[in-house]
């Protein structure tokens, strides 16, 4: 069975992303898509945006990061009232728990509202039956990969997918008996999986 691509919201989050670069003074969460990746160790999850609901007033947006920022990895944090979201960036060297992250937001009186965008190092593994993975090697992380441009692309200029890779992807959450998936929004190689043409 294969999992529908969903394009939901892609556009609208990135023009957020685009628009709203963080705080003054603060790390933007995603780099440009021209940008390199920010060193991190293999397989780690270095950043997230997450859309979360109830928030209403400069209080909530504090709570939300106070509560976040409790976490170990974090190195930063930031709530906007006025989109809803949340960008938390991993401390260098470390790996942020997606599921600690959302559980912060919810010991704070607060719910995530729907897919999270994230940022992670990691490597795709291709399946006998033809399905493409991406796993996050030292964590539990291994995320189903939805067909889009982004992953053609990569499969262009990297037949097998073999080395480690940086991404910047859509996660979708199914219930407990499907596998989460992504939809990957920008990929760049890293270290040995850098093309032939490049060395």
């Amino acid at each position: 069975m294969r999992i529908p691509q969903i394009a939901r919201r892609s556009v609208a989050t990135l023009t957020l992303l685009a628009a709203f670069g963080g705080l003054p003074g603060a790390r933007p969460v995603f780099a440009q898509a021209t940008g390199a990746p920010g060193a991190a160790r293999p397989g780690a999850v270095t950043a997230l945006v997450l859309p979360v609901a109830g928030m209403t007033c400069a209080l909530c947006t504090r709570g939300v990061e106070q509560s976040i920022k409790l976490l170990d990895g974090v190195d930063a944090a930031s709530a906007e009232l006025s989109t809803g979201l949340v960008r938390v960036q991993a401390t260098e060297g470390k790996s942020l728990d997606i599921r600690d992250v959302k559980d912060r937001v919810q010991r704070a009186g607060f719910k995530v509202g729907g897919e999270c965008d994230v940022e992670a190092t990691g490597r795709f593994n291709i399946g006998p039956d033809g399905r493409i993975t991406f796993r996050v090697p030292g964590t539990a992380y291994a995320f189903q990969v939805l067909e889009g441009s982004e992953l053609k692309r990569l499969f262009r200029t990297h037949p097998g997918l073999k080395g480690e890779f940086f991404l910047a992807f859509r996660l979708h959450e199914h219930p407990r008996w499907k596998p989460p998936a992504i939809s990957i929004m920008r990929g760049e190689p890293r270290g040995s999986a850098a093309p032939l043409s490049a060395r």
